[in-house]
């Protein structure tokens, strides 16, 4: 009897050792969804925060029928409005990382985008230059 004891007490401590022994982000990834309150910001778009919970832009529709007591124009969301996220899923980054990668939408947005047509233009001359006369 005092062994069955011991062994079910060593496969528990076993089992905790790990649990607490698995990475972070497998922790992370195995969270269940839940919903989250997100402060509309500068820039927001239901695109973008539908991308940054959902992984997909294209689910916006989701957070605008979830609120659409707050939102009569899912275009035109007033900054300082708290929106509900259904069933987000974990975030890998922070949303400010989040919307810095973000193109042509969000807070601030510089993105790749921007920084590329700035490097075309500079690298691309201005005009064509004209034949010359001289033959």
């Amino acid at each position: 009897m005092g062994t069955l004891r011991t062994a079910r007490l060593v496969a528990m401590l076993l089992i905790l050792a790990l649990a607490l022994a698995t990475p972070p982000a497998l922790r992370a990834a195995s969270t269940p969804e839940q919903d989250v309150m997100h402060e509309i910001l500068p820039g927001d778009c239901l695109h973008l925060i539908a991308g940054y919970y959902y992984g997909d832009a294209r689910l916006w529709d989701r957070i605008w029928k979830a609120n659409q007591a707050l939102i009569r124009n899912p275009h035109q969301i007033p900054v300082g409005t708290f929106l509900l996220v259904p069933n987000a899923g974990p975030t890998p980054e922070p949303y400010p990382d989040f919307t810095a990668r973000a193109i042509g939408c969000g807070p601030g947005a510089v993105g790749p985008a921007a920084q590329r047509t700035k490097a075309q233009a500079q690298a691309a001359p201005s005009a064509p230059l004209p034949p010359s006369k001289a033959q």
